[in-house]
């Protein structure tokens, strides 16, 4: 394959990855029901300290801005919330992330 096939290869593959990938969802729903949609305040279960997320690399999340934080969702849901008004900004799902280590080693 010469230079040129490559070139154009990799610019088809980046350009159908950007056009094909959605937007981060809206809303999440589990059974028809909807339990958090962004720009509304999330249920102050999902709020407490021991759901807070302080190690978001280990769930490749991006490091949260300034005033907000992450925090476990439903299954695989992750949450960044304004941590002065709960309003959620975004919801992001990751597949097959293990638990955390807890033992201090």
């Amino acid at each position: 394959m010469n230079r040129y096939s490559k070139v154009l290869l990799a610019s088809l593959a980046f350009v159908s990855s950007v056009c094909f990938a959605g937007p981060f969802p809206e809303s999440a729903s589990h059974a028809g029901q909807i339990y958090y949609r962004t720009g509304q305040p999330v249920q102050p279960q999902y709020l407490v300290d021991s759901n807070v997320i302080k190690n978001y690399h280990h769930y490749h999340l991006d490091k949260p801005m300034d005033g907000y934080e992450w925090v476990h969702g439903i299954e695989n849901e992750y949450l960044l919330v304004s941590i002065k008004s709960g309003i959620l900004k975004r919801i992001e799902y990751r597949l097959n992330v293990p638990p955390e280590s807890t033992s201090s080693g």
